[in-house]
């Protein structure tokens, strides 16, 4: 699901208004990323769990 690691995560979060641009525009895309193939995987899994019920057929 998430490529995310918790190492990385920790790095995004540990991030202050002071640091460097270059470093909170990549940490932006990761999570945009992230996100991305979050919102993919659960669409994915409502449409399994939709045909499994019967509500979608």
């Amino acid at each position: 699901m998430s490529d995310l690691t918790s190492e990385r995560l920790s790095e995004i979060r540990s991030l202050a208004p002071t640091s460097d641009s270059i470093d909170c525009w990549a940490a932006v895309q990761d999570l945009l990323r992230d996100r991305e193939q979050l919102l993919k995987a659960n669409g994915k899994a409502a449409e399994e769990l939709a045909t499994w019920t019967g509500a979608l057929r």
